[in-house]
């Protein structure tokens, strides 16, 4: 029997799903950018995704609590008011046995280094993951759509803008998970601009936590 997809090949997978995403919702709305798309309509292509790779399940909206007792990942005591242990993951991905592998967090759309958007989806995974370095989850994943819209300067150039964007969102996802005792991988999709580019631009991309010192697990398993 095939053994679990390989993480950063799922992870990648989820994101080309996302911009098919983006595409539809442009074709069914008659040209609209997916800043106006309902979040709902990303995480559902994001769940099939995943759901359609070997020996890997995929659930939306799975309760939090559940989740984390699922995978070992409880911990006594009061949960702390960033856990939201009686919410929801977007998206819960499953190891072939129905353990949790990975939770997933959707945000869309972004279009700044928001602290009060981004920050509480990554506590709420940093949280999940490190409850338990024996868990059966094995790492998080924050997926995002960002956009930057018409630059203000003639010269301005939307693509680069967009990088800008998301390195200023890796840098603070890095410092806010070091507090926690957990490393970010940023994953990039392309950068899309529209009909121009003085039009803007727009990206979809995953930053993966993993427990400290795991980045290279998640590359190469």
């Amino acid at each position: 029997m095939p053994g679990p997809t390989r993480s950063r090949k799922l992870v990648e997978a989820m994101i080309r799903s996302g911009e098919k995403a983006a595409a539809h919702f442009c074709q069914i709305s008659g040209g609209e950018w997916f800043d106006e798309a309902p979040e709902y309509f990303l995480s559902t292509y994001v769940a099939r995704s995943a759901g359609n790779h070997e020996n890997t399940f995929a659930l939306l909206e799975v309760q939090v609590d559940q989740t984390r007792k699922e995978a070992g990942a409880s911990r006594r005591g009061r949960a702390a008011n960033h856990e939201r242990r009686n919410g929801r993951f977007d998206v819960v991905l499953y190891w072939a046995n129905g353990n949790p592998r990975a939770a997933v967090e959707i945000k869309s759309p972004i279009w700044d280094v928001t602290e009060q958007q981004i920050r509480p989806d990554i506590d709420r995974l940093c949280s999940a993951l490190l409850a338990n370095s024996s868990s059966t989850f094995q790492f998080g994943v924050f997926l995002f759509y960002a956009s930057v819209g018409k630059p203000e300067r003639k010269h301005d150039n939307a693509t680069q803008r967009m990088r800008d964007l998301l390195e200023r969102i890796e840098e603070k996802a890095i410092e806010w998970t070091a507090r926690r005792g957990a490393e970010v991988i940023l994953i990039p999709g392309a950068v899309h601009k529209g009909k121009e580019d003085e039009d803007g631009a727009w990206s979809i991309a995953s930053l993966v936590i993993t427990r400290t010192g795991g980045k290279r697990s998640f590359l190469t398993t």
